[in-house]
């Protein structure tokens, strides 16, 4: 698998080491399925609406349960989500998602530097994610999108 380093939007410390996925079908088109979670309703909507306008397949759904929900219909190639949502965080549902779609690949993002303990705890049991900043910059998005 292809290791990849990113660091943290606003860490002080070092880059987390992760491994990517590439996913092995595609939506409508061969456009690249993307389902992006995140509580802050705002971000997930114009991430979606982003991504839709750029030649991507997206959804955007509001919480962890959502977004299991969606991957069983949607089936992504690709799941953004932020690591700190209640009831189940970004972690626990890249678990949950890689237990039932093993080929999608899982992208978290975070502005918060408290992630960082919980990517490494998740590490050590075994768990490898892309982490991408928070605020992230479509551009940046599409381009890693794109990289798949």
């Amino acid at each position: 698998m292809e290791q990849i380093v990113f660091a943290l939007g606003d860490s002080s410390g070092p880059p987390i080491a992760v491994e990517s996925r590439v996913p092995g079908r595609r939506g409508s088109g061969g456009r690249l399925r993307v389902l992006i979670v995140d509580d802050e309703r705002l971000i997930a909507d114009t991430l979606t609406a982003i991504l839709n306008e750029h030649d991507f397949e997206a959804m955007g759904v509001y919480s962890g349960e959502e977004a299991m929900e969606a991957a069983r219909t949607m089936q992504p190639d690709v799941v953004l989500s932020d690591v700190l949502m209640p009831k189940m965080s970004g972690i626990d549902l890249g678990i949950k998602i890689r237990g039932e779609f093993p080929e999608t690949s899982i992208f978290l993002f975070s502005g918060q530097a408290a992630t960082a303990e919980l990517l490494h705890k998740a590490q050590a049991d075994g768990h490898r994610f892309e982490l991408l900043p928070k605020p992230i910059h479509p551009e940046h998005l599409m381009a890693r999108l794109r990289g798949l």
